[in-house]
């Protein structure tokens, strides 16, 4: 792999008429949900400032210091590791994180696993931070990351053992293209590996939702309509599991954290005060809705079928 960069056209600089450049593939549901996940996710002085609060100097800083940080996503770490598992990631492979965020999850597969990383993310300041805060913890010869959209990946065919993605399809409505390209970038024996928030059984979901204030930036599907795309594009299920009962319960931790900090004027996470209100209001919606049933979450491994790669 090459050096570490945030897209082919568009120059790490802060120039406002630059951050409206449009990225390959972007749509006007992407952007409302690129500025969205920019305005909560975590910053690289956010991190600092975390860790320097936990005694832990800057230039000795590990992946592991910033897990507790730099994953959004319901089950933070360890819903990483079992969808590392379920995917049987193996020392070596090639993967791609889709959605990748400020890098946490990519950073843990690389040197838990072994594996070789790219992230794609929408968002150019969240890319920025996770280029930042791979090389904080020496991680750039393994994890590196490209500003892009999952609807235009700026890969080449078949260029990945695995394609991960967590918490992505619920917002992207044209989801055919989004699973098209996740297909064509994986190898003729390619795993994709998901951890996904589904439309559950109870109802519409109530907003705010993690990522998305109102319904222009949702696009929630079942998980049958789901996997049902995914057999038509010739990927097989291989491995299943329910994790709504324990996203609830992550809601309710988080809950309880982030009104311990509110109550003494403080942020959580290496976030503001004003981002943990928000991450309040939408956690509290999140809870009800995986208690009513309303949304469901779930881990999902596919595989190519023998006749897909006979084409």
């Amino acid at each position: 792999m090459g050096g570490i960069h945030c897209g082919k056209t568009i120059r790490m600089t802060n120039d406002d008429q630059e951050e409206r450049l449009p990225v390959e593939g972007s749509t006007p549901q992407g952007e409302l949900v690129a500025a969205h996940w920019a305005r909560l996710s975590l910053t690289v002085d956010g991190a600092m400032q975390a860790l320097r609060s936990r005694g832990i100097a800057i230039d000795q800083a590990t992946a592991d210091d910033l897990h507790g940080l730099d994953m959004l996503h319901m089950g933070g770490l360890a819903a990483t590791d079992a969808l590392a598992e379920m995917a049987a990631l193996q020392t070596g492979q090639h993967v791609l994180d889709v959605g990748a965020g400020v890098g946490g999850p990519a950073r843990r597969m690389a040197y838990k696993h072994g594996a070789r990383l790219w992230g794609v993310e929408l968002s150019k300041s969240v890319c920025q931070t996770a280029v930042a805060l791979t090389a904080l913890v020496r991680l750039q010869d393994q994890v590196q990351f490209k500003q892009g959209s999952a609807l235009a990946l700026p890969f080449p065919d078949s260029a990945f053992d695995v394609v991960v993605m967590q918490h992505v399809a619920m917002q992207v409505a044209e989801k055919d293209r989004l699973f098209e390209e996740c297909v064509r970038v994986l190898n003729g024996r390619g795993v994709l590996a998901l951890h996904e928030i589904f439309a559950g059984e109870g109802g519409p979901p109530v907003f705010p939702l993690a990522w998305a204030t109102d319904p222009a930036m949702s696009s929630l599907e079942t998980f049958d309509q789901c996997s049902a795309r995914l057999a038509r594009m010739g990927l097989r299920l291989d491995a299943f599991r329910d994790t709504s009962a324990e996203g609830q319960q992550y809601h309710l931790a988080n809950m309880k954290t982030m009104q311990q900090a509110l109550a003494q004027e403080e942020g959580t996470q290496g976030r503001s005060v004003d981002v943990t209100r928000t991450r309040l209001q939408t956690a509290t919606s999140m809870e009800r809705n995986l208690r009513e049933r309303r949304l469901q979450v779930a881990m999902a491994v596919y595989r190519r079928t023998p006749d897909m790669n006979a084409g």
